[in-house]
């Protein structure tokens, strides 16, 4: 793997119903609270009937509440928890984003010709992510070093982004000059 983590934040954990593995999410959080610290619970949630997890109900609601507005029972909560709290431990135990060769040296370009510090990996149009050279470390920016030959370039990814990006690696295709991710498949 070419990319290192230099620093990461830590998210403590919180009790609650899990089988194996840390507890991360409780019936009593918030949704808006557990989809923002976990955004890889999504598509768990989603299975569960719960599609409206980004209305604006979602930050006052708990998940035992939304369950049961929903018409999940104590049964059918209790397995929401537990497969939640499965998929969370798998994000956490996954690698972190990788970045290849021919990647690297195309963001060292970047940086340099930009005269900065850092790249930062950003949002952009249509949820996909795109590279902006920085000067700025923000509060909730976790730095990768990537290292190329004797050359490094420190990625600033921030911390929600960063574990969407886990177990992916990015590479850079110089046909179409641009880049490209693939999540690898878990061991």
């Amino acid at each position: 793997m070419v990319g290192k983590v230099n620093k990461s934040k830590k998210i403590s954990s919180n009790s609650g119903k899990n089988v194996g593995g840390k507890v991360f999410v409780k019936k009593t959080d918030l949704i808006g609270d557990i989809v923002f610290k976990y955004p890889e619970v999504i598509p768990v949630l989603g299975q569960a009937g719960l599609h409206c997890i980004g209305c604006h109900v979602s930050v006052s609601e708990s998940l035992e509440d939304g369950c049961l507005v929903h018409g999940l029972n104590k049964k059918e909560i209790d397995q929401l928890v537990i497969d939640a709290n499965k998929r969370v431990n798998e994000f956490e135990n996954a690698s972190r984003v990788s970045f290849s060769p021919v990647a690297v040296k195309e963001l060292l370009k970047k940086v340099k010709s930009a005269n900065s510090k850092y790249v930062r990996i950003v949002n952009s149009f249509g949820g996909d992510f795109d590279f902006e050279p920085s000067n700025s470390i923000e509060k909730e920016d976790v730095i990768i070093k990537l290292v190329n030959d004797s050359n490094f370039v420190e990625l600033l990814i921030p911390s929600r982004i960063e574990r969407m990006l886990r177990n992916v690696e990015v590479d850079y295709d110089s046909k179409i000059k641009d880049f490209s991710a693939k999540r690898k498949k878990n061991n």
